[in-house]
């Protein structure tokens, strides 16, 4: 069994492609829409386009539920309308489920607590971007010190750091410790060594397999994990058991990991 964390929908065709190469690999895919198909994303999406991106994600998991867990889109500045939001998915649910956070408030914002505190309640596993732009990043976006700041002072929620912030070097600094976080690995070249050094500094315990496929195919991200010099049941942790276990918590797991 695989277990992808970070998983977007882009297309139908990709997204055709996407479930029947899951069920060639025995993969499960944790999927979100942060966009419309035929549209782009913006970074500060509206209640309406919110609403429409988990409409898709609903059908897809509804469609495949023994491939998708849905990973449910908010913009934590939309206040009670996301906390709605989120409740309403939850509840229209049966199954393993999370959340997804892009750019529109950084993690450590005041504004992200209340989706935090459903998330803590309801055992939510939140997959937040997590980018370190040389040339600065966009003005809502978490980097990964903002993401060592959410994680202490959420403690109760468990977060897939995304992308392990597209910057190994700074991640193995700054995610020791966290107890709360898995280092999401997926994106970005499939680069000699950075698997190892996540699992020397920051544990193979801490790391889950992501591709932000489709844009990135399953195979190159995989081999992330595949070629990396490690053992054999670290790289189980990551594939599978890791993920496994943060969506264990939830009180209808079983219908997908039994």
């Amino acid at each position: 069994m695989i277990i992808d964390v970070h998983v977007h929908i882009r297309s139908e065709q990709m997204l055709a492609r996407a479930l029947r190469q899951a069920e060639q690999l025995d993969m499960i895919l944790c999927l979100n829409s942060i966009n419309l198909i035929g549209s782009s994303s913006p970074n500060l999406p509206s209640q309406e386009f919110i609403t429409r991106c988990n409409d898709q994600t609903a059908a897809v998991a509804a469609a495949h539920p023994e491939r998708v867990i849905p990973m449910w889109y908010l913009n934590p500045a939309h206040g009670r309308f996301a906390v709605a939001e989120l409740a309403r998915r939850v509840k229209n649910h049966r199954g393993p489920q999370g959340v997804k956070l892009w750019t529109a408030v950084k993690a450590n914002d005041p504004r992200a607590d209340a989706v935090f505190a459903m998330c803590a309640d309801y055992r939510l596993p939140v997959l937040q971007h997590t980018w370190l732009e040389v040339t600065g990043n966009l003005p809502g976006e978490t980097d990964p010190f903002d993401m060592r700041a959410a994680a202490l002072r959420h403690p109760g929620v468990t977060f897939f750091w995304g992308h392990a912030s597209g910057d190994v070097e700074y991640t193995v600094k700054l995610a020791p410790g966290l107890p709360n976080i898995y280092l999401d690995i997926g994106g970005c070249e499939a680069t000699n060594g950075y698997t190892e050094m996540l699992v020397k500094y920051v544990g193979a315990n801490h790391i889950v397999q992501g591709s932000d496929g489709t844009g990135r195919s399953f195979i190159s991200q995989l081999a992330k994990v595949y070629a990396a010099d490690i053992s054999a049941e670290e790289k189980e942790r990551i594939l599978y058991k890791n993920a496994q276990a943060a969506f264990a918590q939830q009180s209808h797991s079983h219908t997908l990991f039994a």
